[in-house]
């Protein structure tokens, strides 16, 4: 794609329902096709399978790191061109997953160096995952360097995220464009920003990357580093003439930005010294000082000094956790409303976590948006019942078992996961087509006892625990009665696999506990997980996603809502009350919470009606994880 392309908006928006984890958009007509070959597949109806000679044989070998398997297939004449369900190469998958020497056996049987997909070309799938080897493959095959995929984000862009300095360096040699701009306005320079690469940031402001540029939501790479805390980030961005006191399309200088969402004194003190106002006000009078005196960030709010009560009244913040899951909810839900009506994919987090939400609302007495529960329930048993047919024939045949959607990327597990606990979540019944996609799922786990995925996604999608502890909650709630001995034994397996491996992201010690839960644990055998998560909580009350970073609401939202369903610990707990404060005084007057994005994007980018721009599917998360854990502070009613 040319990047006078990437901004097309009749071509953005026919695709941008389409995820990587959407196994049920690419499978919505598979009654019979497991039947079906490739040529007899009708044109309107979205693949299933891959295309081309031995493709789905070639695209499995390559996700299962099987070079072997890889070059007998090349020698039996497959096609180094088919395509999956989503339109992507072998390349593409190689590519992404630093397999070089697959890569090199794929361009010698004639893959297309350029191949274009919804997501980009393998050039930009090297440049996701930040593989350097994969991209000079490329380039010195005369890779398209300047490529854009759908959403306007260029293979520069890419590498910019992923933070690879000597691939950064690479594609600045073969000319990359440096002030190219996403669909969201956005250029290398605010992606480098925004995830705190400090030497692709100089190699960019260097290579003449505009320091000041503003994306669509009015935001320059300072900002976006000031409210992610990147301290050193913000200092270089200074150092190249960044202005300190520009503001967004909400009036926010990067030094109020910096006081909402983080503690973050070094970023406080490079402003402040480079000039940055401390009494410039957003659009709702609300000033830095204010932010950080409400928000209870202690060491900047020594360095703004004392605002006025009137100014942190300005930043308004609910009182409990009924009000605060209130304004959660009406913000969800209409989130959730727009993703219905703009995609085209039934997703992990809008229909898994979000339905998890507003199942537990609905116990709690909160009214919901009952025409968007009613089409999120006919989106999903529409999918389940396109897709039982092909699930059937699945478990009877490993050749038909190699046919489901997105197996070929182990991408299986987490969409089928998150779908069927939001449904348990929901206590929707347990269909014939819910029971056989719940054996397929059993299916997929590992011989020691996990469940797995292959593409990370910080933080949703990161932690074999997630999906461990998904899972079996899945198949306990809807594998068939007959099948009882099969998933208690699985159920068996994956509880002495979450007991014996150490947790080590705030993910795995959360859904280790859930997992052991869920598989039956008792809460002897519970116990140490629960001291773990517990020690975890950091002095502001909250969790932070990995060691060495801030606390935020997905964090503490999700170990909040593990102490208390998968350890039975009491809301009332000072843990568990001193987590709450921490929610209460860090959500966004919108009910919202902000986490900035860290999983690499995969997906093509689009607004799906929630704040915080590019960060808003994260955001999202966050809030839904926050809500769960304030409403088990409410009685059922």
């Amino acid at each position: 794609m040319k990047l006078s392309d990437a901004k097309s908006p009749k071509r953005f928006r026919s695709i941008v329902g389409v995820t990587l984890a959407s196994v049920f958009v690419v499978a919505v007509s598979a009654t019979n096709q497991a039947k079906q070959t490739n040529s007899g597949r009708r044109s309107t109806d979205p693949p299933t399978m891959a295309t081309g000679k031995l493709g789905q044989d070639l695209f499995l070998a390559i996700d299962h790191r099987d070079n072997s398997g890889v070059t007998a297939l090349i020698k039996k004449g497959a096609d180094a061109n088919s395509r999956n369900g989503l339109e992507m190469t072998p390349l593409d998958i190689a590519a992404a997953s630093h397999q070089a020497d697959v890569m090199q056996l794929l361009l010698d049987a004639g893959a297309k160096t350029d191949a274009e997909s919804p997501y980009g070309t393998p050039l930009t799938f090297a440049a996701i995952t930040g593989n350097y080897e994969g991209a000079k493959l490329l380039l010195d095959r005369g890779a398209n360097v300047n490529t854009a995929r759908v959403d306007g984000k260029t293979v520069l862009m890419m590498a910019s995220t992923a933070g690879n300095p000597v691939l950064v360096a690479e594609l600045l040699k073969h000319q990359a464009s440096v002030n190219a701009k996403s669909y969201s306005d956005a250029t290398a320079l605010n992606y480098a920003a925004r995830a705190g690469n400090v030497e692709v940031g100089r190699m960019l402001l260097h290579a003449g990357a505009i320091v000041d540029n503003r994306d669509a939501e009015g935001q320059t790479p300072l900002m976006g580093a000031a409210m992610a805390g990147h301290a050193e980030f913000v200092k270089i961005l200074l150092q190249g003439g960044a202005k300190p006191n520009l503001r967004d399309s909400k009036g926010r200088t990067a030094l109020i930005l910096s006081s909402a969402y983080g503690d973050y004194p070094e970023v406080v003190k490079a402003l402040l010294t480079s000039g940055a106002s401390g009494k410039i006000a957003d659009t709702k009078g609300r000033t830095a000082a204010a932010f950080a005196k409400a928000r209870g960030y202690d060491a900047s709010s020594a360095l703004l000094g004392k605002p006025s009560a009137a100014s942190v009244a300005s930043v308004k913040q609910s009182e409990n956790s009924g009000l605060a899951a209130s304004r959660s909810l009406k913000l969800i839900q209409a989130s959730m409303a727009d993703f219905n009506r703009n995609a085209a994919c039934v997703s992990c987090h809008h229909e898994g976590l979000g339905r998890m939400v507003t199942a537990e609302a609905r116990d709690r007495g909160f009214t919901l948006d009952r025409l968007l529960l009613k089409a999120q329930e006919g989106r999903i048993n529409g999918g389940l019942a396109a897709m039982e047919p092909l699930h059937r024939q699945a478990l009877k045949s490993p050749e038909a078992m190699k046919q489901v959607p997105l197996i070929e990327m182990n991408e299986v597990t987490p969409g089928y996961a998150w779908i069927l606990s939001g449904m348990a979540a929901q206590n929707d019944p347990r269909t014939p087509a819910a029971a056989a996609m719940a054996m397929v799922l059993a299916r997929q786990q590992s011989p020691d006892g996990f469940w797995s995925f292959s593409l990370p996604r910080t933080p949703m999608q990161s932690s074999l625990f997630t999906f461990t502890a998904l899972a079996v909650r899945s198949i306990n709630t809807y594998a068939p009665k007959a099948s009882a001995a099969d998933i208690a034994n699985r159920a068996s397996k994956a509880k002495a696999w979450l007991l014996k491996t150490p947790a080590k992201t705030s993910d795995d010690l959360a859904f280790r506990l859930l997992g052991l839960k869920w598989s039956g644990a008792s809460m002897e055998e519970s116990r140490k997980a629960v001291e773990e998560l517990r020690k975890a909580q950091q002095s502001d009350g909250g969790w932070a996603q990995m060691p060495g970073l801030h606390s935020d609401a997905y964090a503490t939202g999700e170990a909040l809502y593990a102490l208390h369903v998968g350890g039975g610990v009491s809301t009332s707990n000072p843990v568990y009350a001193r987590g709450v404060k921490f929610l209460l005084r860090t959500q966004d007057e919108d009910g919202s919470w902000f986490v900035n994005k860290r999983a690499i994007p995969a997906n093509n980018y689009f607004h799906a009606g929630f704040p915080h721009g590019e960060s808003q599917f994260a955001s999202f998360n966050a809030t839904c994880w926050a809500a769960l854990a304030l409403l088990e502070t409410i009685r059922h009613r």
